[in-house]
């Protein structure tokens, strides 16, 4: 029985083209936005390095031994989101994982790029060229999953299973967000000014957590200062979202690897009736586990990173070889 649910292309990039709707930055007080060159230097870490992908000067880490896990991450946030689950990782694992561009440190993507590349995971498999990686686990959270399992039906022999975390299968064109009244009166200040502020990220993670006490300051500042990057032309023409219906669909249906759900149950909007529907879909996967965590919401790997990491190594420990 087919499974009718309403899902999103990603709560990020819907509340990302709501305020790139709106007017640009006003004088008073209101932060400029700043060059990806400026926050690398004010965001840069030990460990990160850059390499060039098709043109696009990437950043990325890689850390530990053994088999290859590519980690994937949401449209709002960076690879710095799996801080956490990559320090659990690394001792067992090759834990790699990239900025999607033209998010976090990553450069910019010229229309040239989007028309050679064509598609975010022609994008992720010359990533994955660049790094001389053959196959991997890909675990993605959010539209990273999104991301994971469009690799995965499109590169099977390279993906060895595939972790999705509250990930988004179906789409809605006319979306009504669920919300709160901080985060409405935090949009409104985003829509009037061209800048999200703090108070907005403060608001939006404060939404999407599932035990808001989990939420620390110096999350929401990184979120707060890696989303004041200029405006991108092409924010999104490498990100995997669900809004083209019929491709998502194809690659569901497409995907033949073991796959892992891990699902934060408290999400407002990847709500456990999106759990579901994405089960359903993935109709050829060869094997589907499914692990609901009643106290998480939307970011799990950023919420509860240790129970995270210990799921996917037992996980993997548990089926290959």
């Amino acid at each position: 029985m087919k499974i009718s649910v309403r899902s999103i292309a990603g709560l990020g990039a819907v509340l990302a083209a709501l305020v790139a709707a709106s007017p640009g930055p006003v004088s008073g007080g209101v932060p400029a936005r700043l060059s990806v060159e400026r926050l690398r230097t004010e965001l840069g870490r030990p460990g990160d390095r850059y390499v060039d992908v098709a043109g696009v000067h990437v950043r990325y880490r890689d850390e530990g031994r053994g088999p290859v896990l590519l980690l994937l991450h949401g449209s709002r946030s960076t690879l710095d989101a799996w801080d956490g689950v990559a320090a659990e990782l690394k001792a067992r694992y090759r834990v790699v994982r990239f900025d999607q561009p033209p998010t976090g440190l990553s450069g910019p993507v010229s229309d040239a790029v989007v028309a050679r590349i064509g598609a975010p995971e022609a994008f992720t498999a010359a990533f994955l060229d660049a790094l001389k990686i053959p196959k991997a686990t890909l675990v993605g959270v959010s539209s990273g999953g999104t991301l994971a399992y469009y690799f995965a039906a499109t590169y099977p022999a390279r993906v060895q299973a595939l972790v999705l975390s509250n990930t988004p299968s179906d789409s809605v064109t006319n979306l009504k967000l669920p919300s709160t009244p901080a985060l409405d009166a935090s949009l409104a200040a985003a829509k009037a000014t061209g800048i999200e502020g703090r108070d907005f990220w403060q608001a939006y993670l404060s939404f999407l957590y599932g035990d808001q006490s989990r939420l620390s300051s110096a999350t929401v500042d990184y979120f707060y200062h890696s989303n004041l990057r200029t405006a991108e032309p092409n924010k999104f023409k490498l990100h995997a979202l669900t809004a083209d219906a019929p491709t998502t669909m194809a690659r569901l249906h497409g995907v033949k690897a073991p796959v892992l759900i891990l699902w934060g149950m408290r999400d407002p909007v990847m709500t456990p009736t999106e759990a579901t529907a994405l089960v359903a879909h993935l109709d050829s996967a060869r094997v589907i586990s499914f692990v609901g965590m009643p106290d998480v919401g939307h970011y799990p790997p950023m919420e509860v990173p240790h129970r995270f990491a210990l799921m996917v190594d037992a996980y993997l420990q548990a089926t290959q070889p």
